[in-house]
């Protein structure tokens, strides 16, 4: 069922574009990399770093979870799916923050699989 799938996908990218581990920062971008189109991977990859290297340096964990998601369009190649997280950062030595941030995330069709073409925050 590509409803189902699609959700799955871009949940899972959510997930993990906003979890952080600074010990283990490798295991969220890559099992996020591997959901984007592969000509997207790089730049989501050099984007990703930029962006958790100062997170790192103030030793900053951030943990995802999925509130809610939902089919905006679905199409036999494409879907966009909007995501809403809950995300939890912990820095040491001070109180956890929380945000909900929401996610249009874009997908396209590759033979059998979806993949993330496109995450743009919802304003």
């Amino acid at each position: 069922d590509d409803t189902r799938t699609v959700v799955q996908v871009a949940t899972g990218m959510a997930g993990a574009l906003a979890s952080f581990t600074p010990h283990s920062a490798d295991t969220s971008i890559d099992r996020a990399t591997a959901m984007i189109v592969p000509e997207h991977a790089a730049s989501f990859k050099e984007e990703y770093n930029k962006s958790s290297a100062e997170l790192a340096q103030h030793n900053v964990t951030a943990q995802a979870a999925t509130l809610s998601a939902g089919v905006e369009a679905l199409g036999p190649s494409a879907a966009v799916v909007a995501v809403v997280l809950r995300v939890t950062q912990t820095a040491p030595g001070q109180q956890p923050s929380r945000v909900a941030p929401a996610l249009r995330v874009t997908l396209t069709k590759r033979g059998s699989d979806w993949l993330v073409a496109e995450v743009l925050p919802i304003r």
